[in-house]
């Protein structure tokens, strides 16, 4: 699933004329935003139930470098679905397909107001289960 699309601006970059590594965790952190939202975990889809999202492990893998002013894209695809959390990496890529990172991503549903895990609701699990079945490696 494309989850975003961006471009790797000049004040993006550091000395060495490539995409400083923490703009890298920023793109991964909108395309999460919108991977969860379009499986009914957004923000303003949770608000009332006063639930959230805590990420609790990423792993990333840089492959090749991105320079100032390529254009990027962020496709994601779930890993697993665990009782209170989704497992799911991110693949940002360039126009012709090369991957430049991968980011592994476990995030926790969890209650804003008692600060603890809680079981994914029904239609998240659902979702995220339907895209699981649908992907194809």
């Amino acid at each position: 699933m494309e989850t975003l699309k961006a471009v790797a601006h000049p004040w993006l970059c550091d000395a060495m004329g490539h995409m400083n590594v923490r703009f890298y965790t920023a793109f991964f952190d909108d395309a999460s935003s919108f991977f969860v939202g379009g499986l009914g975990g957004g923000v303003d889809q949770l608000a009332d139930a006063h639930l959230g999202w805590a990420d609790v492990r990423h792993v990333v893998e840089f492959r090749e470098e991105i320079r100032s002013g390529g254009l990027l894209r962020v496709c994601t695809r779930v890993i697993k679905v665990g009782r209170t959390s989704l497992t799911f990496q991110h693949e940002l890529t360039g126009p012709c397909g090369n991957l430049h990172a991968t980011m592994e991503v476990v995030s926790v549903m969890f209650d804003l107001e008692k600060r603890q895990a809680v079981p994914l609701p029904d239609t998240i699990r659902t979702a995220a289960e339907h895209l699981l079945s649908q992907q194809v490696d």
